[in-house]
């Protein structure tokens, strides 16, 4: 089956993951998920569902690129094509969180079995001690009767944020969670504007704000990308040291039908070293971990040179070797912070109290903590509940 699944995408066999699981309503299906940064990047390539064999390919959000292109001097050129029947170009905001993406699990005669939520290298959520998606998704989503008429109805991909500062990144947010439409992709592409206009609409969805609406003018579109990055990287900068207001934007160019993403980043947070000179940063290493994580990494298991090999979809092996000292030093940050958490999260869970009575339950955890950590027991239990 990988054999056939290698001929029909053309992604070598090393990129694809075999799974297999069981879905939230009792189904066991099994398969691959592609690792390949491009536009298969997360597709499902299914190969039994319930003890059949089959073959179905269910697309996921796919990697965004930047447009960037290098001329045959070597030189960095900001490009971005513009189709001939474009009919609408926009700046929406890129939020900072977990992609929660819902699709189709239909048996050998395409009738719909069951609306399945995962993350982007996930065929399902998967909870952890670092984690529970699930948990989170139902804070956000109380009713998910919404999502699952609308992957139904039109036989659709969608792809949500699930953004706050109850599931922290890179950004700080004010808003404790939410959930909020981006794309959405029927028949391998990703749909216009307008269709994902349509679709928040009808089915009740809160969705992605545009911050710009543009003429499809190439030479405008990279004037006001640069714009973009601009007032990013000065709103990062005037939060303070360490602190990110805005991870960046997503340009969307738009058919009647189709649309075509290009990832705009303020350059301190861009991945793309050589097109502006820039890197590789604390916050690009953060990034890439919080990305490892929600794509079902083991952190109690995992090891530096992990988090480099990730990078090197983004880097060349020497500047990644150039900043090993750095990318160590993240990660153990990362790593020791994550397991205070799991360790305060299972603390909290014993107490038997309300997370939200913090009067008592702070004298409770004082009795585990030294004075001196009780500031970070008391935002971390805000963070981690909601509180």
């Amino acid at each position: 089956m990988l054999d056939e699944i290698v001929s029909i995408t053309g992604v070598p066999a090393k990129y694809w993951q075999p799974f297999a699981t069981t879905s939230p309503g009792g189904i066991p299906f099994a398969g691959y998920v592609c690792r390949q940064e491009s536009e298969k990047l997360g597709m499902l390539a299914v190969s039994s569902v319930d003890g059949k064999e089959r073959l179905e390919f269910i697309y996921a959000m796919p990697k965004i690129h930047y447009p960037y292109q290098q001329d045959r001097h070597g030189q960095i050129q900001l490009v971005i094509p513009v189709p001939p029947n474009a009919v609408d170009a926009r700046f929406t905001i890129k939020l900072d969180g977990t992609a929660i993406i819902w699709y189709l699990l239909t048996d050998a005669e395409g009738n719909v079995l069951e609306v399945i939520p995962r993350t982007r290298l996930q065929p399902t959520l998967t909870p952890s001690r670092w984690g529970d998606w699930n948990q989170l998704l139902n804070e956000s989503l109380p009713d998910r009767s919404g999502v699952e008429r609308a992957v139904r109805d039109q036989r659709v991909v969608l792809a949500f944020e699930l953004w706050g500062y109850r599931n922290p990144h890179l950004v700080k947010y004010d808003v404790p969670l939410k959930l909020t439409l981006h794309t959405a992709i029927r028949h391998k592409k990703i749909v216009s504007h307008r269709l994902l206009a349509d679709f928040a609409k009808r089915y009740g969805f809160d969705r992605v704000e545009s911050i710009q609406v543009a003429r499809p003018d190439p030479a405008g579109l990279a004037d006001a990308y640069r714009r973009w990055q601009e007032t990013m990287e000065a709103r990062n900068k005037n939060a303070g040291e360490g602190m990110f207001v805005a991870e960046g934007a997503v340009l969307v160019i738009s058919t009647a039908e189709t649309a075509t993403y290009w990832k705009c980043k303020p350059p301190s947070i861009e991945e793309i070293h050589w097109a502006i000179g820039q890197h590789i940063s604390k916050e690009i290493v953060q990034q890439t971990l919080y990305k490892m994580l929600e794509n079902g990494y083991d952190l109690d298991a995992g090891k530096v040179e992990d988090v480099m090999i990730e990078l090197e979809a983004d880097f060349q092996r020497p500047e990644i070797d150039g900043a090993a000292d750095l990318i160590g030093r993240v990660w153990i940050e990362f790593t020791v912070e994550l397991q205070k958490q799991a360790w305060l999260r299972s603390l909290v869970d014993a107490s038997g109290l309300d997370p939200r009575d913090l009067p008592n339950m702070m004298r409770y955890l004082s009795q585990h903590y030294r004075k001196q950590e009780m500031s970070w027991v008391y935002g971390t239990v805000k963070t981690l509940y909601g509180v």
